[in-house]
């Protein structure tokens, strides 16, 4: 049987992490925040990153416990069984599946400005040429993925050198400016509201619809790829430090430079009118605008880079993804099939096909990360529940790291993942039922016409947290002002109240509806033989092992 090759550093993995941060989110992220809040935008991205930092202790105790490959997909199989597992599964592979399609339209929609031609200039959506690059583009980053990990690591760590550096450059040129200008008024002015014109709400909101979330969501690739690390216990921390640490650094000084440089003429009807020629591309666009044309040309061309190396890394991650929903024997067996070379390719041909498909229905950049913020915000609840869990589920296990009270954190990092959910919006909010149902059907058919698959137990019993949690949030988002519901009567503070009620209701039952603890230890013993071996556990062994 083929295996992983544990062929990643401790500067491989966190540069992973990075790249996957420096993607399109450092081109597009400033602008969508300078209009929803205004100049406390730096304050947002000090706020998301705080929020996911709390949620990425709990995904660094579950990996150094269980260094196994797609973690996201495979920590809720032992503590909750099945279809939680499954539920994870697909929320996390539809994240990563659908970011590498993203990234690549950021690039277009920054190329267009010398390529105009690649999308439609009213509303940045792919013309047939744009589409035909796009598939190109998928096709080399499947190309990449398919022939060797190793390579995509040191790829990716030479272009992440780069992009941190233009983006650092590029924050410290508009600082510069805006020092040399005089234009520090701009985070004060009275006549554009002040530093928070728009409310504490607005604030909270950003978080999730202004591409924070995005922007930081690439730290789980550290989770993801655990399994091909060379030390995780090691590796593991310094790299989700040290990713978070670096890119909330560049995003807040990106931030500071972009608002203090903006020109008085962009800015005639406030923050949230904010508009300059080239703003399709906003940071290139702006440097351009103040007459840097140097450094915009660089930036276009690091564009191109930055994307890219994002989009590599992405893709590797969602085919690691769908490896791991085959080895828990809930997709087909041949998508846990490895190369050669230690690589799943058929689940990275899959998630080309599929990825194409995500360029149709949205238009333009935002409106695909607009999609993406509660897919994101959701996909993070595995990493609390699951850590608490796992102290009851298997106490004995070695734990290289492990969080100080951890009741009261995996608590307080499933209310961040709950707030991010309840910021995104009734309208985003109401779609997240349908993910739900399309991965119960797609199960649902699948065990039917596979042997393989009717040897898994469903193990409903253990998701009753999960429909609570998601029917109430649904339930709350509906009735909430701040949300933006259907029937908006709930007040901010009664809408907040009952978030919170709901959080440690779900965590409560997420413990009490633990799977058994002998199915637990038996699917956990397996995992841990994948760890010593690097070859895919077969889980329905654990059926006859409970």
């Amino acid at each position: 049987m083929k295996q992983y090759k544990r062929s990643m550093g401790p500067w491989g993995l966190m540069f992973s992490a990075v790249s996957a941060m420096i993607g399109s989110g450092w081109l597009f992220s400033s602008m969508l925040l300078t209009k929803a809040v205004g100049p406390i935008a730096i304050l947002v991205w000090v706020l998301g990153g705080i929020l996911i930092l709390i949620v990425a202790f709990t995904y660094a105790e579950l990996s150094t416990t269980l260094p196994v490959t797609g973690g996201s997909a495979r920590f809720p199989r032992f503590t909750h069984g099945t279809f939680v597992s499954l539920t994870f599964a697909w929320i996390t592979w539809i994240n990563l599946m659908t970011t590498a399609p993203i990234e690549v339209q950021a690039m277009l929609q920054y190329t267009s400005t010398y390529w105009p031609s690649l999308v439609h200039q009213d509303t940045h959506g792919l013309t047939g040429r744009g589409m035909s690059l796009a598939a190109l583009l998928m096709v080399f980053f499947c190309f990449l993925n398919a022939y060797s990990i190793k390579l995509v690591n040191r790829l990716n760590s030479v272009l992440t050198v780069w992009k941190i550096a233009v983006a650092l450059i590029t924050a410290l040129v508009l600082i510069y400016y805006m020092i040399h200008a005089h234009q520090v008024h701009n985070f004060h002015n009275p006549k554009l509201g002040g530093f928070n014109p728009y409310g504490w709400n607005a604030v909270f909101m950003a978080i999730s619809t202004g591409g924070v979330l995005f922007a930081f969501n690439g730290y789980k690739q550290v989770v993801e790829l655990a399994g091909e690390t060379e030390n995780p216990r090691r590796n593991i921390i310094r790299a989700l430090l040290g990713s978070l640490g670096i890119v909330m650094v560049i995003y807040i000084l990106l931030q500071i430079g972009f608002i203090g440089a903006l020109p008085i003429s962009a800015l005639t009807h406030g923050f949230s009118g904010v508009s300059f020629t080239g703003d399709a591309g906003p940071i290139s666009g702006l440097l351009m605008a103040l007459g840097f044309n140097i450094f915009a040309i660089l930036l276009y061309s690091n564009a191109v880079v930055a994307t890219g190396a994002a989009g590599i890394v992405y893709s590797t991650s969602a085919g690691r993804t769908l490896y791991a929903m085959s080895a828990n024997s809930q997709l087909p067996k041949f998508l846990s099939k490895l190369s050669g070379r230690g690589i799943p390719v058929y689940a990275v041909l899959v998630n080309f096909v599929l990825g194409m498909t995500f360029f149709l229905p949205f238009k333009g950049w935002h409106q695909m990360i607009e999609f993406m913020s509660s897919v994101i915000a959701l996909s993070y609840v595995s990493g609390p529940v699951c850590c608490l869990v796992a102290r009851y589920q298997i106490p004995g296990a070695v734990r290289k790291f492990k969080l100080p009270f951890v009741t009261l954190w995996c608590f307080l990092a499933f209310l961040a993942c709950a707030c991010m959910v309840f910021w995104s919006g009734w309208a985003i909010i109401s779609k997240l039922g349908g993910v739900l149902l399309v991965s119960l059907v797609l199960f649902g058919i699948y065990q039917l016409c596979s042997t393989r698959a009717q040897k898994i137990s469903w193990d409903l019993r253990e998701s009753i947290w999960l429909w609570v949690f998601l029917v109430g949030m649904m339930l709350i988002a509906y009735f909430s002002r701040m949300a933006g519901g259907g029937d908006p009567v709930l007040s901010n503070l009664t809408s907040y109240a009952l978030v919170v009620a709901l959080t440690a209701v779900s965590l409560f039952l997420a413990v009490k509806f633990r799977l058994a603890q002998e199915k637990s230890k038996a699917i956990f013993d397996l995992f841990l033989q994948e760890v010593e071996t690097g070859k895919p556990a077969d889980l329905s062994q654990a059926q006859n092992r409970a």
